[in-house]
This record gives structure tokens, C-alpha cells and sequence, in this order.
């Protein structure tokens, strides 16, 4: 399967919560300018345990969605890994950007 078509289906699968991931990082964010380095550990143990929220809420409300990827041929494993690693890593460069301008 070509590359493109991968991170199209792939990025159609992250617009399912891309929402509640952008408000709870706009949060962290918020609170991270107010308070500083000290809360950094706390919000990067909130924002995991929301990826984990939203894997267990996506996993069990949109199960049958995963037999479209499926045929595909994108596993869930495969879609879950790519959208949490691009979520953190957004968050974590998002961090970093608000800790150099402050």
C-alpha cells in the first residue's frame, strides 16, 4: 500500500478525537504557562493517562470501524501507535515552544 494512502486513513482515524486531544493539550498547555517547569511531570502523566481514556472510549465505541481499516490493510495496533506517538509528540514540542517563549 502506498505511503500517501496510509496517512490519509491514518489521519481520518486521528479526526475521530482530534478535538478532545486538542483540548486537553490547550489545557496543559494553559497550566503549564501559569505554573511553570514544576507541573511538567504531573501534566505529561495527565496527558497519558487521557491517551489511555481515549484509547479504551475508541476502542470500545468505534469497534466496528476497525474492520474498515482492516481491510485496508491498517491494523489497529498500527493506527493506535501512529496517532499516540504524533499526539505526544505534538504535546511534548508544544511543551518545549511555551518553555522557550516564556
Amino acid at each position: 500500500m502506498q505511503l500517501l494512502k496510509k496517512i490519509k486513513l491514518i489521519s481520518t482515524f486521528y479526526s475521530s478525537f482530534i478535538l478532545s486531544s486538542s483540548l486537553i493539550t490547550l489545557s496543559c498547555l494553559t497550566a503549564f504557562w501559569k505554573n511553570g517547569f514544576g507541573i511538567f511531570a504531573g501534566l505529561f502523566w495527565f496527558k497519558i493517562i487521557t491517551l489511555a481514556l481515549t484509547f479504551y472510549f475508541i476502542n470500545s465505541y468505534k469497534n466496528k470501524e476497525f474492520y474498515y481499516y482492516q481491510n485496508l490493510g491498517i491494523s489497529k495496533t498500527l493506527l493506535f501507535a501512529t496517532t499516540f506517538i504524533f499526539d505526544l509528540s505534538l504535546f511534548l514540542f508544544l511543551i518545549f515552544q511555551v518553555y522557550t517563549f516564556k
